[in-house]
């Protein structure tokens, strides 16, 4: 008889021994057998006698402990190494400002083993996350995490209305992967290492976990809610503004990298202007939904666009271009003459992509970042193939339009 299936709980941590000890210690209260549980302290270079305090809990239940030098922000590269100290079959990613619902483990374990495989991505409430609009009475270290729930809305997780408008029902999602967050996720430990681990060139905050999520769902992993696998996020100095302009810069760094963009990929870009312009948690968050909205759009739109032939749009730009001159078409799917220049061609339709028609390669993007830089196109031309999700999408497509060519056209009006 195989073994029954076990859990490792990972817990990046940088100078955060108060709130650390308050985690593991409600893991002496998690109902899961200690036998299928074991806990790994990453420690990203603390000075704080972080290492002791492990130890001390060495008696309640398997600890392990790690450590890396301080050289900056590294979170991705704690978790990955806490992941490779890991015996169990599933990865549970928690922060160490997170409290621990007395049944988190175990059911993110049981849940698990529900789904086919256990090829699965699991996302946990983090209730409290919205420092604005919890109701934390200001001495709560004597409180368990159930009485604190009990205090708290469970809105204090932003995504908690979403996830109730859609039954709680991930399938029900456009992009779920979006919601996977490691203040409270798991993932099976082989699917984990199959999709790469955790980015370790993420060095500021934000994003890393979208950025596992994305490959997790590109290789078919299921994404749902655990939702009685649940902590608390506890009160701690947090610059928000600060982390959404550090999430901003690792988009754009993110999306220059061409290997990896597809249209999918791309919406991140409209968190990079909240991000920087407004900087509020709350306005940054609403983006962050639409963007379900606006991939649910464009995969509706990309199956009523199959059949859309832009030859005749694409000949008559291709002539009026300038000899020598640089060009760029948005949404040229197969429609690519015999005679065409050399132009850089994008198509969001996933089966026009890497296919050389006449010599020419056809990348997979919409256009909200094209990776061509500013300037380095003379004429662009946006064909009607783009003209069912313009009225969502439109101004930033345009903006990265005007950014890269120096004259656009759009062949519709």
């Amino acid at each position: 008889m195989a073994p029954a299936p076990s859990i490792s709980i990972i817990i990046p941590t940088y100078n955060r021994s108060r709130l650390l000890i308050r985690a593991l210690d409600a893991i002496r209260r998690e109902s899961l057998p200690a036998e299928k549980l074991e806990v790994i302290i990453s420690d990203d270079g603390s000075s704080d006698g972080t290492e002791a305090l492990v130890k001390s809990f060495a008696a309640d239940y398997r600890i392990k402990y790690h450590y890396q030098e301080d050289r900056g922000f590294r979170a991705a590269a704690a978790r990955n190494a806490g992941a490779e100290l890991a015996e169990g079959d599933v990865l549970l990613f928690l922060d160490a400002g997170q409290l621990p619902g007395p049944r988190l483990a175990e059911s993110h374990l049981s849940s698990h083993a529900s789904l086919s495989g256990m090829h699965g991505a699991l996302i946990g409430p983090m209730y409290g996350y919205f420092p604005d609009s919890r109701a934390f009475p200001e001495d709560d270290e004597h409180l368990s995490a159930e009485d604190i729930l009990g205090l708290i809305r469970k809105e204090t997780d932003p995504r908690y209305e979403y996830f109730a408008g859609i039954g709680f029902d991930l399938g029900r999602s456009p992009l779920p992967l979006l919601f996977f967050w490691t203040g409270n996720c798991s993932v099976g430990t082989d699917d984990f290492w199959n999709a790469g681990g955790f980015n370790e060139s993420f060095q500021e905050w934000g994003i890393e976990d979208t950025d596992l999520a994305y490959r997790l769902w590109e290789r078919g992993a299921t994404f749902a809610l655990c939702q009685d696998g649940w902590a608390i996020e506890l009160p701690r100095p947090r610059d928000k503004d600060a982390e959404l302009r550090s999430m901003a810069r690792n988009i754009e760094r993110y999306l220059q990298d061409g290997s990896s963009v597809t249209p999918a990929r791309e919406l991140l870009a409209l968190l990079v202007d909240v991000s920087t312009d407004i900087p509020q948690v709350f306005e940054a968050f609403d983006v962050f939904l639409e963007l379900q909205g606006h991939y649910r759009a464009l995969t509706e739109w990309q199956a009523q666009a199959e059949d859309i032939n832009v030859l005749a749009e694409v000949q008559d730009f291709c002539r009026a271009a300038p000899p020598g001159a640089r060009i760029a078409i948005l949404g040229v799917g197969g429609s690519i003459p015999e005679s065409m220049p050399g132009a850089a061609l994008f198509d969001f339709d996933r089966k026009f992509s890497r296919t050389r028609v006449s010599g020419h390669e056809v990348c997979h993007r919409l256009g909200l970042r094209t990776g061509l830089t500013e300037n380095s196109v003379d004429s662009l031309l946006i064909t009607s193939r783009l003209r069912g999700i313009w009225e969502r999408l439109g101004d930033p497509i345009m903006a990265e339009a005007t950014r890269v060519a120096g004259d656009v056209h759009r062949a519709w009006h």
